[in-house]
């Protein structure tokens, strides 16, 4: 089923990255990274406070309406939860500010982003509502309907972000100074406005009843041990740009925002796979433990197999990689290069998270996912920081950020798989070690062109990258672990259609 759905998010999440990568690429080379440092700053304000609009409460909704319950009913029950966590939230945000700036009398490094906060609040409101409808197409692997509105918003924000680079390539903007920061906070909130419109209009007539008291408090104790690790997980994801901006200032929260921006093709091409893994093992509750933990061990190597060759990439040849979009950023070559691998390891959680949830062991995923957060945190405020309270501890600032990062996904992956060889009583041997083999050539080719040819010229770079990718792939099919008979399937469906 995974190879009929998969094809069309692949395509679209392939077709958003490409323009997303190209958009970085003018913000950062024409219009600037101070100013992509006060966004991406913005971004991750605004973000660290929806944790009150999670609380564990998205992945139950997959959950319940994954199963044979009254769907409108759950339905009605997510949706007037959102709302009131949405209301909660711009509250919050907007007290938080208001504290900062009126009664602790502080301010930012710019003005600029105060405006550029209080611009992204549309953006975050719409993006807390969206799920109400996009899980429901996950939980029903409406791979087209995921898809179509996604890819419609991407080319709609990106080629604006393109055009208004443009401009400033042509030295032809005007006097706008930092204020563009929140023009592109509005666009924003403007693109997720019309991809919202979308999400709903694909899947009418939507059927919303009006939920009983018993609903909600049966959404409320599935997500209650989920909540404090969601919670904690989305400040996790974002405090790390908030203390780089607070004691290094925009131009590293702007490097270390492109490099998880960079990263985040890992989870582009890992998604079409990992976004339908929770409905499909809800579906399957009825396989012994045996074929179970064989699919757990297939949908790994599947992820490692494709998240392999691009964290190469970006591990070898980070310098480079960085230079095309601002050179300003090679000092922070060795921060991607640490991510990539950070990046690779957490593409691999997902399998052993999702059986787990499965299984009604959703406690579990909240003890495993807080142990990683809270090492995140603390090698966030110990290596990160020049200074605390007169103490000079790691003061590694981005790279500081990113070994945090990766150090927790390693923790959290071996948690993870340990915890789910316990459950299923077999002994598990992973399949995605076989990729050291297949991804050598590749890696040796990057490896003598990182030291010998140093491709800073995107002319150079871009044959390194794609004959790396083809070595890769020749090696796949000779070990067997692709055939040509998936590429083919791969390229038929790759286009989205209504039946997928």
């Amino acid at each position: 089923m995974l190879s009929n759905k998969s094809p069309a998010i692949f395509f679209q999440t392939f077709i958003s990255s490409l323009l997303g990568y190209i958009a970085l690429f003018f913000i950062n080379r024409y219009i600037g990274p101070v100013y992509w440092g006060y966004l991406s700053y913005a971004l991750a304000f605004g973000a660290l406070f929806s944790l009150v609009t999670d609380l564990g409460f998205n992945t139950t909704y997959v959950k319940f309406i994954s199963g044979e319950g009254d769907t409108a009913e759950d339905m009605g029950a997510y949706l007037v939860i959102k709302v009131v966590l949405n209301v909660i939230y711009v509250a919050v945000v907007l007290g938080s500010l208001l504290f900062w700036t009126d009664v602790l009398k502080r301010g930012f490094q710019n003005p600029i982003e105060y405006w550029t906060i209080i611009a992204v609040i549309p953006y975050y409101t719409i993006l807390n509502i969206m799920p109400v409808f996009n899980n429901y197409y996950k939980a029903n692997m409406q791979s087209y309907n995921i898809a179509m509105p996604r890819l419609i918003e991407s080319v709609f924000r990106n080629s604006i972000f393109i055009g208004i680079g443009v401009l400033y390539y042509l030295h032809i903007e005007g006097s706008l100074g930092a204020g563009i920061t929140v023009i592109l906070a509005l666009l924003y909130s403007i693109s997720y406005l019309i991809y919202i419109i979308l999400l709903w209009l694909h899947g009418r007539p939507w059927v919303f009843k009006k939920p009983a008291v018993e609903t909600i408090k049966k959404y409320i104790k599935f997500a209650i041990p989920l909540a404090f690790a969601t919670s904690i997980g989305i400040v996790n994801g974002n405090i790390d740009k908030i203390i780089v901006q607070f004691f290094w200032g925009a131009v590293a929260t702007g490097a270390l925002y492109t490099d998880q921006r960079l990263i985040s093709i890992i989870a582009t091409l890992t998604g079409p796979v990992t976004i339908f893994l929770l409905p499909l093992l809800m579906r399957n509750l009825e396989d012994t433990k045996e074929i179970q933990n064989t699919k757990i061990m297939e949908y790994e190597r599947i992820l490692s197999l494709i998240s392999a060759p691009f964290a190469m990439i970006l591990f070898f040849l980070s310098p480079f990689i960085l230079n095309i979009y601002n050179a300003r950023y090679l000092m922070y070559a060795s921060s991607l290069s640490i991510i990539a691998v950070g990046g690779y390891v957490g593409a691999l959680t997902y399998p052993f998270s999702s059986s787990i949830i499965s299984k009604g062991k959703q406690h579990m995923v909240a003890w495993i996912s807080l142990s990683g957060i809270i090492l995140n945190i603390i090698l966030n405020v110990i290596l990160i920081p020049t200074t605390i309270l007169g103490f000079r501890l790691g003061s590694l600032g981005v790279e500081g950020a990113t070994i945090s990062y990766t150090a927790a996904n390693f923790l959290v992956y071996f948690l993870y798989k340990e915890y789910f060889r316990k459950i299923n009583e077999t002994r598990t041997r992973s399949t995605a070690v076989i990729h050291i083999v297949v991804a050598f050539p590749s890696a040796l080719v990057l490896l003598l062109s990182a030291i010998y040819l140093k491709p800073y010229s995107f002319i150079v770079l871009f044959p390194v990258i794609l004959l790396s990718l083809l070595l890769y792939l020749i090696m796949s099919l000779s070990l067997k672990e692709i055939t040509t008979g998936q590429i083919k399937m791969l390229i038929r469906n790759l286009i989205p259609r209504k039946d997928q």
